[in-house]
């Protein structure tokens, strides 16, 4: 409790010099007060970026650009954690450890090593006592909502809220073989996909704090001038991520939720290398099924049924005005399909499509949005790639084969007959 109203303190004056900052700037004092009150709000501030129907789409956009760097560890305190995980023997593990990071973020820093049988690996460390600077955190937030409780029921619903978010990221983040666990999910589901690549897992090396898997050799796509000297074909690259990106949302419900330049390589083979499985987006076979076939009517320029599969799958209230609401869809329609190549975004629909459902005064799926951001950071990195990508000529004939394996007569009847199974199975296990 103490440590708590302590930090409240901390975190009370740094809230008093953001005031003055939000005179000239609401967004950068925000971003100042997230960055300065430490790594659990920087983490916090990243959440907050893909829920802009929490803080508004100008400071979410704001706190995107989170650069989520931090001063590196001491090797000292890099070298406790590792003789804690390897039994003070992190030498019967390792043949070489480079102490110097080859990457540092709010939560953990990467350094790379070499196994003992040759291989090349990056190990991924959590900051040491970050998982008591979130407890202490969640304590604080908490603190002060049940303290505000009486007075401003708002802003202590706000404070319970933050705490949530920090409690889930605490939960999922900060548990490296939880990460784990999403990046061997992600290979065995792309084990089929060509172009994507995920690094194996070495399960026997890893734990809650630290994760080693292969190391991947390959030019970062934040370095746009060797990408674009390299001599590999990158409309083919860009075609084979978006592909993949199409495989993970609709065929599979799981999804590298940021896929920003930083954490892809254009590897020797040209394939495409992705790190860091901290956040993966989850989306049920409901919500795929509702928005894959919003695509196909979109690419049918079928606004009526566009805007009944909104109704249909609790987008918008079920008592809206159905001509209206096709009017609103025909609206965007008329500006995305079939427009100049180079102008086209399935990006700019969903997004379009989200602030739609806004205005219908729909609270918006967080999934949905997180669907959104990640869908804009492969639309940004494809086009780098290739001025002249349509991801629309791409999504045609992919949606529309796998429309014919997911929402025919006969898929209807497999999906009906494998949840009455499923129903079952749950009914009479209890």
């Amino acid at each position: 409790m103490i440590l708590a109203i302590f930090n409240l303190v901390r975190l009370l004056l740094l809230f008093i010099c953001a005031l003055f900052f939000a005179v000239f700037s609401k967004k950068n004092a925000l971003y100042w007060f997230f960055y300065h009150a430490g790594p659990s709000f920087i983490k916090l501030g990243q959440v907050l970026s893909v829920r802009s129907d929490l803080v508004g789409e100008d400071i979410a956009s704001q706190l995107s650009n989170f650069q989520d760097k931090t001063a590196p560890s001491s090797p000292k305190k890099i070298n406790k954690i590792l003789n804690i995980a390897f039994a003070n023997n992190m030498q019967a593990t390792f043949l070489q450890f480079d102490y110097q990071p080859v990457a540092c973020a709010s939560i953990a820093q990467v350094h790379k090593a070499v196994l003992h049988n040759g291989k090349t690996v990056a190990v991924k460390i959590l900051h040491p006592n970050i998982v008591n600077i979130f407890r202490r955190d969640i304590a604080t937030i908490t603190f002060l909502a049940k303290i505000l409780a009486p007075v401003a029921k708002f802003v202590s619903r706000a404070c319970f809220d933050v705490a949530d978010l920090l409690t889930n990221v605490a939960k999922f983040e900060l548990d490296l073989l939880h990460e784990a666990a999403n990046a061997s999910q992600l290979k065995e589901n792309l084990r089929k996909t060509t172009g994507l690549y995920v690094p194996d897992i070495f399960w026997q090396h890893s734990s809650r704090q630290v994760l080693v898997m292969e190391w991947l050799q390959g030019i970062p796509f934040s370095d746009k001038r060797a990408i674009a000297d390299s001599k590999i074909d990158k409309k083919i690259v860009a075609q084979n991520l978006v592909i993949g990106y199409f495989q993970q949302v609709y065929e599979d419900g799981f999804f590298h939720a940021d896929m920003h330049p930083g954490n892809l390589f254009l590897l020797e083979n040209g394939n495409i290398g992705i790190v860091d499985f901290g956040i993966m987006g989850k989306i049920d076979k409901k919500t795929r099924l509702v928005v894959a076939k919003i695509l196909i009517a979109f690419l049918h320029k079928d606004y009526n049924k566009v805007a009944q599969l909104h109704i249909e799958g609790g987008f918008v209230p079920q008592d809206i005005n159905l001509y209206d609401l096709a009017l609103s869809c025909r609206k965007i329609g008329e500006m995305i399909v079939d427009i100049d190549v180079k102008s086209i975004s399935l990006a700019a629909l969903l997004t379009a499509l989200i602030d739609m459902t806004k205005n219908y005064q729909m609270q918006t799926k967080p999934e949905l949005l997180l669907l959104q951001k990640t869908l804009l950071l492969v639309e940004g990195v494809g086009v780098a790639l290739d001025v002249n990508l349509n991801i629309w000529d791409l999504a045609r004939p992919w949606v529309k084969q796998w429309a014919k394996l997911n929402i025919g007569f006969d898929a209807r009847i497999v999906n009906a007959i494998s949840d009455i199974i499923t129903f079952c199975k749950q009914k009479f296990s209890s």
